[in-house]
This record gives C-alpha cells, sequence and structure tokens, in this order.
C-alpha cells in the first residue's frame, strides 16, 4: 500500500507541471492591403489674368514665363513609388489648339518640367476629389520624382507653376481657358 501511495502523490505532483506545460493559445488575423500609397495636392494655384500690365510686367522683367503660383505634394507610401504629372485643358475646338502643347505649363522646383498635355485625363470626371488611375503610365506624363518607403511621415516636394505664353497660340481677349494639372502615383515595386 505504502507504494500505492508513494506512486499516487507523484503522479499528483507532476500534474501541475504536466496540466501547465499542455495549455496555450493563439489567434490570427490578416491584414489586407489594398492600397499602400496615398498622394494629396496642396495648391496655391490661383487663376491668372493676362492683361496688357501682365504683358509689360513680362517684358520689364525680361523672363518668357508668367510665375502662375505654387503646387506642394505629399506623397506616403509603403513602397517604391513613382510620381507622374500632365494636364489637360477644357478646350475641344481643333482651332483653338496650342502651338507647343507640351510646353506651356511648367512644374518648377529648381528644374523645369514641362507637362504634357493628356487627353486621356479629360475621361477622369472629377480629378480633385481622388480617383483610380488605369491608363498606363509614361505616355502623356512626365515623371517628376521617385522615393520608396517613407512612413510616417512621407514626403513633400514643391514646385513652382510657370505658364510659358508664347505657345497659347492665337488667343481672343475675353477668352478664358481651365487647365487641370492631374498628378498619378504609379507603385514601381511591381
Amino acid at each position: 500500500m505504502r507504494k500505492l501511495g508513494i506512486l499516487v502523490v507523484g503522479v499528483l505532483a507532476l500534474l501541475p507541471l504536466a496540466v501547465l506545460a499542455d495549455t496555450g493559445d493563439a489567434t490570427t488575423a490578416t491584414l489586407k492591403l489594398t492600397g499602400v500609397i496615398y498622394i494629396t495636392v496642396t495648391d496655391e494655384w490661383e487663376n491668372l489674368e493676362i492683361d496688357q500690365d501682365a504683358i509689360a510686367r513680362l517684358a520689364e522683367e525680361e523672363t518668357s514665363y508668367f510665375a502662375w503660383g505654387d503646387v506642394k505634394i505629399k506623397v506616403l507610401a509603403m513602397t517604391d513609388y513613382k510620381v507622374w504629372s500632365g494636364y489637360f485643358t477644357d478646350l475641344t475646338d481643333e482651332a483653338t489648339e496650342f502651338d507647343n502643347e507640351n510646353h506651356v505649363v511648367a512644374l518648377d522646383d529648381g528644374t523645369e518640367h514641362w507637362l504634357p498635355y493628356n487627353s486621356c485625363f479629360e475621361s477622369i470626371t472629377n480629378p480633385t476629389a481622388g480617383f483610380n488611375w488605369t491608363g498606363g503610365f509614361g505616355t502623356g506624363m512626365v515623371d517628376l520624382f521617385t522615393g520608396s518607403n517613407n512612413m510616417p511621415t512621407g514626403d513633400t516636394k514643391s514646385y513652382n507653376v510657370k505658364l510659358d505664353p508664347s505657345n497659347l497660340g492665337d488667343r481672343e481677349a475675353g477668352e478664358n481657358i481651365q487647365f487641370t494639372i492631374v498628378f498619378v502615383v504609379e507603385d514601381s515595386s511591381t
């Protein structure tokens, strides 16, 4: 009987260790990344009125371009990226085309980036509310800058907007042209 008592005490003594060694738990969750890049544009790009005084100032300053405000772009990304840009206008008649549509509007950060005219951008119904671009990259766009994973602070670039009036073509007094500059971010890691 004494052997049985020692055996029972021995089993009972090992029981807490066996229970502790056999316990545990885990949990699982999935992180779904449907977006890894965010861009925001802050502009101080105001309407520009070209009148006789503005033309006279252009001649006095001996410059070829009108200064047309500023644009700031901020990109937050969890991947490598490339920022592209181009522009479009509300002109629809071929008779109102520009002389050189790819040398009308520039973004200048110390380097002039002449924006190409991109008629594909005209299909964007509300470009200032954000959109998903599916039109491809490179054609009808200029490469502004590249970056890599920059969370949580992001990368910010500032540009002066310039207008080259020599390429506007024949214009009439009282005419209004609405320009829209579009910025598209490509996930360059794929």
